[in-house]
């Protein structure tokens, strides 16, 4: 979407900020309201998908080995299908910062998230989202770009473009990447620098609503320039996940 001039919007490239993460300091508990280290799945955090969204998502595409969560996706050739995956949290949260330590695929054609979704009214779509998005067409040697957007039902959506370029590539290792949500505004972060803030005064949309946490990998043709290659496990890994509760200044 187009950011308007009146948008107190400002991205930076992360080796050309000079802005450090807002730290929330003695205001955050010592110990994260939420914390997940993956040595399972555990059924009361987690529902692991097994339905349709932007792909055919499946638990048997979702499973944790060695302390890591391994996201598959696959585009089967034979019946045509993007087979895709996605897990989300039971719990709500609102404000506070999220950090999650990830290795993208490295696989051109899918797109790895994470992100909040309040889901809103049945039927009324998605009240208000925070997005951290990667799009493995845009890796390479050295360089690789992260999509940072707020969306909300009836609202203008704010989204980064071009998006931000992070000065590695993201599927090479693993890195920290995050967002701070205040009442006030939105940071996010790679590897604990700023690289986009979102206001939300003079821009139409608030979060101020409870949300999940969820990850999902899928594809499509147009924006994520998929499928990838046909009949090949593209992985999603994620390390760890923590949410540090904002408790005001």
């Amino acid at each position: 979407m187009r950011i308007y001039v009146t948008a107190l919007v400002f991205c930076f490239g992360l080796f050309f900020s000079s802005y450090a993460v807002a730290a929330f300091g003695p205001d955050i508990d010592s110990k994260p309201v939420f914390e997940e280290n993956f040595d399972k799945i555990d059924n009361t955090v987690w529902e692991v998908a097994g339905w349709v969204e932007e792909s055919k998502t499946s638990p048997t595409r979702c499973t944790v080995s060695e302390g890591i969560l391994n996201m598959i996706f696959k585009y089967d050739l034979a019946t045509n299908s993007n087979l895709g995956s996605a897990i989300q949290t039971r719990k709500t949260f609102l404000y506070g910062r999220w950090e999650y330590r990830a290795k993208p695929s490295s696989i051109k054609g899918v797109l790895n998230s994470f992100y909040t979704i309040d889901w809103g009214d049945k039927g009324s779509g998605t009240r208000q989202e925070i997005d951290i998005e990667f799009l493995t067409f845009q890796f390479g040697a050295g360089k690789g770009q992260v999509h940072c957007a707020v969306h909300a039902a009836g609202k203008k959506s704010f989204d980064t473009k071009p998006d931000v370029e992070l000065g590695f590539n993201p599927s090479e290792d693993f890195h920290i990447y995050g967002f701070e949500i205040t009442p006030e505004k939105i940071e996010w972060f790679a590897d604990k620098k700023v690289i986009c803030s979102y206001t939300y005064q003079g821009n139409g949309i608030k979060i101020d609503s409870p949300y999940m946490l969820k990850m999902n990998f899928w594809s499509n043709k147009n924006w994520i320039k998929g499928p990838p290659q046909k009949d090949v496990d593209c992985l999603y890994q994620v390390d760890w996940i923590k949410f540090d509760p904002y408790k005001g200044k």
